[in-house]
């Protein structure tokens, strides 16, 4: 950038020295024009304007379109303006977009460019930086705009049976001594009449028109509650397998989820890993179980934000946690494998009336996890290993050797 203002300077005082009044104008037509690129160049920056839209919530795979929407509210011209928008590399190769244009008065320009949603994660979008010069070329500026938005990526999501979970497995439905009510104004449907189904249960109308006696289906008043516990610790985990087991972890725990969200179950998550979006959470973060897409939506999104810890160990916060819990809910741990402290954490609990059930997600030797599956077994829990998605079909084996 060439500055005017000591060229203007110094033709001024030879032009009071030597007392030619020519110098003086020059001086006078440097400095004017050196205050109007000053003053051009500011007024552009605070009339310009940058608006970025997009998903804020995206599935794994999908593309997600940016559109950013540049404007010049101001009433003089912008001869150059250059964005740089900062982009995570997971996202877009290479890690920015930038563009160089010009603005006529109160004009707007649009620009759009696609995120490929490779990796789920919380992902910060920008900050813009815009770098802007005046008609003369003397003066230019450069600001930061729209201080970063973010992008959730959910985790990928499997039906129970490819991760090799019997899809009648027993999320949410126990056999349990305390008593479901029924909701006489909760009804959801019919069914054929049973034997010991009371009469005043019976739908006369719809009996008529099928033919046979037809019992209305009511939806229970009180649930079982699941949650789903959610072991992130790295330090329990292999090092060479953590990432990939850890992630895997949370590819079920989104998946179970799902799952029972779908039945129309209560569901909720609790887990030791970090909340970027609220980093304050002390011992597990998450939500306690409750009913509807809404539900399955936070639970997904903190599942895409959730961020693995080093120094948060998971069983004395779930004993800490633990008493939040209603009693007969099922617990859902995954954690990486089988150790002496989860047994004394998970015997209690299912002793103290939880149906527990445990996934381990870092036993890469089926030998070594067939030992922990029998002992779960002989203490009277489910235990299962989900390692891989390739491991489907010995998934499928196990189960039915089992059963």
């Amino acid at each position: 950038m060439l500055n005017l203002l000591p060229a203007a300077l110094i033709l001024f005082v030879l032009a009071s020295l030597f007392k030619i009044s020519f110098m003086y104008n020059v001086s006078y037509v440097l400095f004017g024009v050196y205050v109007l690129a000053m003053i051009w160049t500011q007024r552009s920056m605070k009339d310009l304007r940058f608006r970025r839209r997009y998903q804020e919530r995206a599935l794994l795979g999908d593309v997600v379109q940016v559109t950013l929407e540049v404007e010049n509210r101001g009433w003089l011209p912008i001869p150059w303006v250059q964005f740089h928008d900062r982009l995570p590399l997971a996202l877009i190769t290479p890690p920015f977009y930038r563009a160089v244009l010009s603005l006529q008065p109160r004009e707007s320009r649009r620009f759009a460019y696609e995120l490929h949603c490779r990796q789920r994660g919380w992902y910060t979008i920008g900050p813009l930086t815009a770098q802007l010069g005046d008609v003369f070329g003397l003066n230019h500026r450069q600001q930061d705009f729209s201080a970063g938005n973010h992008l959730t990526v959910y985790p990928k999501i499997l039906p129970i049976d490819e991760l090799g979970l019997p899809s009648k497995s027993p999320f949410g439905h126990l056999r349990t001594r305390q008593l479901l009510y029924e909701d006489p104004s909760r009804v959801v449907g019919v069914r054929d009449y049973q034997s010991g189904d009371s009469l005043r249960k019976v739908n006369w109308k719809v009996s008529a028109s099928s033919g046979r006696l037809q019992v209305k289906k009511l939806e229970p008043a009180m649930t079982l509650e699941t949650v789903v516990l959610l072991n992130v610790n790295s330090e329990e985990y292999t090092r060479q397998y953590a990432y990939a087991a850890m992630e895997m972890g949370i590819v079920v725990a989104a998946s179970v989820a799902n799952h029972l969200a779908g039945l129309r179950q209560e569901v909720g998550l609790l887990t030791n890993g970090i909340d970027p979006a609220d980093p304050s959470a002390s011992r597990l973060s998450g939500c306690l179980p409750r009913k509807g897409r809404g539900q399955l939506t936070s639970i997904l999104e903190l599942l895409g934000r959730l961020a693995v810890v080093s120094d948060r160990p998971f069983w004395p916060a779930v004993r800490s946690e633990i008493k939040r819990l209603s009693w007969g809910a099922t617990l859902v741990i995954v954690t990486p494998r089988e150790t002496e402290e989860g047994l004394e954490t998970a015997v209690p609990l299912l002793r103290a009336g939880f149906n527990v059930v445990l996934i381990y997600v870092d036993y890469p030797n089926p030998e070594v996890y067939e030992m922990a599956h029998r002992r779960a077994a002989t203490l009277g829990m489910r235990a299962y290993r989900v390692w891989r998605e390739e491991d489907v079909d010995v998934w499928r084996r196990q189960i039915q050797s089992a059963v």
